[in-house]
C-alpha cells in the first residue's frame, strides 16, 4: 500500500447541543475553531507517473470538498433552538442531524472526499485516515476498519 498525506485548514463555528456529557462551554455557547484537517490517501499501485496522486490535484479536491464548503461557516444540529435565528442572519450555515463534533466531521469528511475522488476518476484511491484537529491538543481521527490508529506525523 502507498500512502500520501496532505493538510488543509478552515475556520468554523459550531455548538454541541443537547448532550449532557459535553462541557458546559461546548453545550451552551456557539464557539469557533481553527480546524486543521489531515488526510491520508492510499492506493495499491502507483500511477504511470510513479505517484499515488498528484498532490496539487488532491489538494484541489479536498479544498473544493471541505475547505470551500465549511470555511467561515456555522455548523448546527437540526434540533438546536438557535438554528432558525442563525440561518436567518448568517450567510453560510450547515444544519446537520448529528452534533457537529470533530469525530462526526472526520467521518463525514472521509466519506465526502472518497466520493469526490471517485467523481474525479480516482476510484482506485481511498481515504485511509483523516484527522480533524480543533485545538492545539485535541484531534479526532477516523481510520478504515483494517487500519490501526497510528498517525503519521503527529498533529493533524
Amino acid at each position: 500500500m502507498n500512502i500520501v498525506r496532505t493538510q488543509i485548514s478552515f475556520e468554523a463555528a459550531h455548538r454541541l447541543y443537547d448532550v449532557a456529557t459535553y462541557s458546559e462551554a461546548c453545550r451552551t455557547c456557539l464557539h469557533g475553531h481553527s480546524y486543521k484537517v489531515a488526510v491520508e490517501c492510499s492506493c495499491d499501485k502507483l500511477n504511470d507517473a510513479g505517484m499515488v496522486v498528484d498532490f496539487k490535484l488532491l489538494k484541489e479536491i479536498i479544498k473544493e470538498t471541505i475547505e470551500d464548503k465549511y470555511d467561515h461557516s456555522c455548523i448546527l444540529r437540526e434540533c438546536d433552538p438557535l438554528k432558525d435565528a442563525i440561518v436567518k442572519e448568517c450567510r453560510k450555515v450547515h444544519v446537520v442531524e448529528a452534533n457537529p463534533t470533530a469525530e462526526w466531521m472526520a467521518q463525514l469528511f472521509a466519506s465526502d472526499i472518497d466520493a469526490a475522488l471517485a467523481a474525479n476518476g480516482l476510484s482506485n484511491i481511498h481515504v485511509q485516515r483523516l484527522g480533524v484537529q480543533e485545538t492545539e491538543n485535541n484531534i479526532a481521527i477516523w481510520c478504515r476498519d483494517d487500519l490501526g490508529p497510528n498517525w503519521i506525523g503527529g498533529e493533524a
